[in-house]
């Protein structure tokens, strides 16, 4: 899939879609899967804000249960289902052990009896999974004596023992923003990042377009469309302050923090140990807030510090009293870890919408809620559609919604949406354990398997049944085979990003088309390699190939 902006001037589409993070290309491709002429701009990267700096997790409802919100812990079952049958290569089922202690409602018997609601409301969360290793298994408590030997640090008087339950985890959320648009891509929709929409078109009380600069090129042009639809996620209000169409942004943000930290949990479970703060929404809470700490590629996430944002959307940063605020209460809730500032590989940081209601003494609640809001009604400007999501998650679902909308506002009834049953570009296999097998093969055939290392399984899990795109490249220049240092990845990865996925930096090649820079920063020699691939890929001059190796550096070192 090609950038190619200038394809996009002066045309009439059914829809434009502003915002390329998870929700934008999933309104894309479900657009377009049901029949709509659309486009997607992006004024960044694909994924560049909010979509790529989560905890990864896909959420199965259990959260929900203390709101004693039935309709959302469905939803989050239901869509959790539809992102592990889509994307089975980028999402997998994760435990997660909750310990408990004593007998009241921290106890065992309170979460069983949690899990037994759980259960229920979720029983038909496989249907359509046909590979073993993507169903989601039943909730279980665990004896006091199996959380002691996982967990020897936790022995403590009051421990009970624990209850399990499965949420899903999301290999690369970067990569799974760029297959939904991947595959809008086979279906006809077009997209174009780095192209900034500096303004509405109206014409009597109506949007008809957009007005476009490509922040590349510098060219203007305009896409004129029935139907505009903001998902820019946080931004998406700043983009009506520009405007002037409102005079302050109405939605309240919750800025979300997590950190990458230098250690491996053993066994492959997260685990969730409570924390000082209290969920203010909460009608059945076991007590304060809980600490999710996961294992992730060789690494451990820990989230989420939520905290109430009012500032600039474009001027969100993390200071580092913030960061030794949430650090202090990691080592509260785990002081075995004996954690320090050079524990933390990567600082991730996004924007949430929230509702005013949830708010008490800065504290943010589990009880953020998306939005999708007909501008008609609210704005009194037809032809405009606002969504703000407030999980990846339920990304998919409220594109649904968000597309439903749409159809209503062009005067026709909506198709019936298929985006969780067909599978994303890659997504089409019947077990992974096959295609890892797959592809080991292939692999063998490029390099012995001394050197190949993690590059079958990197593989499987970033491209899924699309890994052919880039062996190819390999096959064909035996010099695209090599690994990049000891990452994993292939050279050739860096080049099929450019020529096919519309990386058009080394930031881009580094933290959104690969994993290089994701789960922490990379080694100077591996950025050195990349950068000599874009550099001859895209013609860059000596000084156009240190500024690029500036910025990545600069942004590897905001840990």
């Amino acid at each position: 899939m090609r950038r190619n902006p200038a394809a996009l001037a002066d045309r009439e589409l059914d829809v434009v879609v502003v915002g390329g993070g998870i929700c934008g290309a999933a309104i894309l491709r479900d657009a377009v899967q049901r029949g709509l002429s659309a486009a997607l701009l992006e004024r960044g990267d694909f994924a560049g804000a909010t979509s790529a700096h989560s905890l990864k997790v896909v959420h199965g409802g259990i959260r929900y249960l203390q709101h004693l919100d039935v309709a959302r812990v469905r939803e989050s079952s239901r869509e959790r289902s539809a992102l592990l049958r889509i994307a089975p290569h980028l999402v997998h089922p994760m435990p997660v052990v909750v310990p408990t202690f004593g007998h009241g409602i921290r106890g065992g018997e309170a979460l069983a009896a949690a899990f037994l609601l759980l259960e229920a409301l979720t029983a038909t969360r496989n249907r359509g999974l046909v590979d073993p290793e993507r169903r989601v298994p039943r909730t279980r408590l665990i004896s006091r004596r199996q959380v002691v030997a996982w967990y020897p640090e936790l022995e403590h008087r009051e421990l009970t023992g624990a209850g399990m339950f499965w949420d899903g985890q999301v290999y690369n959320p970067p990569r799974l923003v760029w297959e939904f648009i991947r595959t809008a891509g086979e279906s006809g929709g077009e997209a174009a990042n780095y192209c900034e929409v500096t303004d509405l078109l109206r014409r009597n009380g109506r949007v008809t377009g957009v007005a476009v600069g490509d922040r590349l090129s510098g060219e203007r042009f305009q896409v004129r469309a029935k139907v505009v639809v903001n998902a820019a996620g946080p931004f998406a209000e700043q983009l009506f302050v520009r405007c002037g169409i409102r005079q302050t942004a109405r939605i309240a943000l919750s800025r979300d923090m997590a950190f990458v930290i230098r250690r491996r949990l053993d066994g492959g479970r997260a685990l969730a140990l409570q924390t000082r703060y209290r969920d203010p929404d909460a009608i059945l809470s076991r007590g304060p807030r809980h600490l999710f700490l996961a294992p992730w590629r060789g690494v451990t996430l820990v989230g989420v510090s939520s905290a109430v944002f009012r500032g600039d959307p474009d001027a969100l940063s993390v200071t580092e009293d913030e960061i030794a605020g949430f650090l202090a209460e990691i080592q509260e809730a785990v002081p075995h870890l004996d954690l320090a500032r050079g524990d933390i590989a990567r600082v991730h940081a996004g924007l949430l919408p929230i509702a005013e209601s949830g708010l008490v003494r800065g504290n943010v609640s589990f009880g953020k809620r998306s939005h999708v809001v007909d501008n008609a009604e609210a704005d009194g400007l037809e032809g405009l559609v606002t969504v703000v999501t407030n999980r990846l998650t339920t990304a998919r679902g409220v594109a649904e919604r968000a597309v439903d909308l749409t159809f209503r506002k062009l005067g026709a009834v909506p198709p019936r949406c298929r985006t969780a049953e067909t599978p994303l570009h890659g997504g089409a296999f019947s077990g992974f354990a096959e295609l890892l097998s797959e592809v080991g093969e292939s692999v063998r055939d490029l390099m012995p398997a001394s050197v190949a290392g993690p590059v079958p399984e990197r593989l499987a899990r970033n491209y899924g049944s699309s890994h052919r795109e880039v062996l190819r490249l390999a096959e064909a220049d035996r010099s695209l085979a090599e690994p990049i240092g000891t990452s994993g990845a292939l050279r050739a990865e860096i080049v099929h990003a450019i020529r096919e996925e519309m990386a058009q930096s080394l930031a881009d090649c580094v933290f959104r088309r690969t994993d290089l820079g994701t789960a922490g920063p990379p080694a100077d020699s591996e950025l050195g390699v990349v950068a000599e691939l874009a550099a001859e890929e895209l013609g860059w001059s000596a000084g156009r190939k240190a500024t690029e190796l500036a910025e990545v550096r600069s942004a590897s070192s905001k840990a």
